[in-house]
């Protein structure tokens, strides 16, 4: 009987070990990316009473400008929110409401573009990019949220933008401040590469991008949805 050499056993144990990660593999990626998926379900389930409509008398005469001179119906109803103004303290200036999506979070406004840095103040809410124009202002603001996060993530918002993709032009969204709401509606959206995103001057008028990853569960491409000012209260 020929008995078997190191390189034998080498080999035996390999195939073992190949054959059982190959069962394991599913398992392994269901746990992991089923994480994610229950955080979603979690974030949506438990926005279900958000109302899913927005209505206000009509817009200012400078929003009706920026989106080309006509008046536009807004289909919010600011009173069916109830933020308080104690929200409003340190970096966080903002509170974004996106109806369609179930969202419902704190803006923050970093003092730094530090990808590292950004990642703890994701934990708080979505972020406003420091190197972007004023929510409100002529220009463009950026808006970062995660779409998912890590199983190990600490804060609430790992999923606050992961149906980013459900929303469609016409969809209408604000941002209140201690000073004023803002009414956006949605324009477009695209997928892009993140080495190729570059912030173009549209127009005069007022503009908000949401910026998060994609697809869901991954980070390989950016999710840019655009949107115009159309009121302001």
């Amino acid at each position: 009987m020929r008995q078997n050499t190191l390189l034998d056993e080498t080999g035996v144990f390999a195939k073992y070990i190949f054959g059982y990660t190959l069962l394991l593999l599913p398992f392994m990626a269901a746990v992991f990316d089923g994480r994610a998926l229950v955080a979603q379900a979690k974030w949506y389930v438990s926005r279900i009473g958000l109302p899913n409509q927005i209505y206000v008398i009509a817009p200012t005469s400078a929003a009706a400008d920026s989106v080309g001179g006509s008046a536009q119906k807004v289909s919010i109803n600011i009173s069916d929110y109830q933020i308080p103004d104690n929200v409003f303290q340190g970096d966080v200036r903002a509170f974004l409401v996106v109806p369609k999506i179930k969202v419902a979070a704190p803006v923050v406004f970093p003092e730094t573009i530090d990808n590292n840095e950004l990642l703890t103040y994701l934990e708080r809410g979505v972020i406003k990019y420091r190197d972007s124009d004023e929510i409100g202002s002529p220009g463009t603001a950026i808006i970062l949220g995660h779409s998912s996060a890590y199983p190990w993530y600490k804060g609430q918002y790992g999923s606050v933008f992961a149906l980013l993709s459900q929303l469609e032009a016409g969809d209408q969204f604000f941002v209140k401040t201690k000073d004023a709401t803002y009414i956006y509606q949605v324009s477009g959206k695209k997928i892009i590469v993140p080495e190729d995103f570059k912030l173009e001057t549209k127009d005069s008028g007022s503009h908000i991008l949401f910026i998060s990853c994609w697809p869901v569960r991954s980070n390989k491409f950016r999710i840019v949805v655009s949107s115009d000012l159309v009121a302001k209260q």
